[in-house]
């Protein structure tokens, strides 16, 4: 096994997001203060009959369960707060930035179970450009064809962020003040809406009842909408094994 190239958190970021660098800083700044630590110190309160309470050792809330509530800024924080992802899946996450003239979009496929992510970018083809794999604390990136992989510690870069994707315990931070909320069916699939201002930015987001997963999140400035993020192929299987080795086949889910 060739040894490992030791890099910094940021650098690996960098090489994870590959040719599309630049469109990954842009993402940043447009979301600037959006992603936060997920401590929420939300506690659900025990016997509210609208809040619906999830065991813990359940991995989602269940679309009957949020269909049994009626939902309202009053209490969408506390219905997220029970949402809790599924241990393993993958999905396909798009983001698509506007700007005076046009678009640009960003494509990545993400893989989770055992604790471990994978998070792939894609070309316009669909075809993997490049792979940003946490195991822990530790991080290993490499490009696509190239079997010189970078390993590095994780540090406070978040899965989420790997895919600049928007994580919906934003909603929970603190001084998050709703401006609408409701339940509202997204490609027939229930979710929870949520709208609220952070960062500058009016954000909506869709947070699937089904699977815990977010299922859209819009972005404006004033009227203008300035970044969308999509979440498709919503697979709740566990991914192959395959996708959590090294390029050399060093498997990091162990025996």
């Amino acid at each position: 096994m060739k040894p490992h190239k030791n890099l910094s958190a940021p650098k690996i970021a960098a090489i994870g997001a590959g040719v599309l660098v630049g469109l990954l800083v842009l993402s940043f700044v447009l979301s600037s203060g959006l992603l936060h630590r997920r401590d929420t110190g939300i506690v659900l309160p025990d016997g509210n009959a609208d809040t619906p309470i999830v065991s813990q050792g359940s991995y989602m809330l269940t679309a009957q369960s949020v269909a049994d509530v009626e939902i309202g800024t009053e209490n969408a924080q506390s219905v997220i707060a029970s949402l809790t992802r599924p241990e393993a899946y993958s999905c396909t996450i798009e983001n698509t930035l506007y700007y005076d003239g046009g678009s640009s979009a960003l494509r990545c496929r993400r893989y989770a179970r055992d604790g471990i992510v994978r998070t792939d970018t894609l070309a316009e083809n669909g075809t993997v450009q490049s792979t940003l794999l946490r195991d822990g604390d530790s991080a290993y990136a490499w490009n696509a064809g190239d079997n010189t992989v970078y390993q590095g510690v994780w540090g406070d870069f978040t899965d989420d962020a790997a895919a600049m994707l928007p994580t919906y315990e934003d909603v929970l931070a603190e001084g998050v003040q709703l401006l609408d909320a409701g339940r509202q069916d997204v490609d027939y699939e229930p979710c929870i809406m949520v709208a609220f201002e952070q960062g500058g930015y009016r954000c909506v987001y869709y947070v699937s009842a089904a699977t815990g997963l977010l299922k859209t999140a819009s972005f404006y400035s004033g009227d203008k909408l300035t970044r969308q993020v999509t979440v498709s192929n919503l697979q709740t299987e566990a991914p192959g094994e395959i996708l959590f080795s090294l390029p050399d086949g060093t498997s990091l889910l162990g025996d």
